[in-house]
């Protein structure tokens, strides 16, 4: 019986203020991805951008004059 009662059960207050900071841990890392995923396409834009203009051919005459 003094085993039982030397069990130290956690306060609800606790356990709620717990289970808040996990939610918003999750959340922040939901947020985190979306943001990490943007970049990603940005990039893969800005790639094909450049190689656009790698891509293009030039001349020495002006145009118009």
């Amino acid at each position: 019986m003094s085993s039982a009662a030397s069990i130290n059960l956690a306060e609800r207050a606790d356990i709620h203020k717990s289970c808040k900071s996990i939610e918003t841990l999750l959340s922040v890392l939901n947020e985190y991805c979306e943001a990490a995923g943007a970049v990603v396409a940005l990039q893969k834009k800005l790639g094909k951008a450049l190689r656009d203009m790698a891509g293009m051919k030039v001349t020495g005459e002006i145009a118009g004059a």
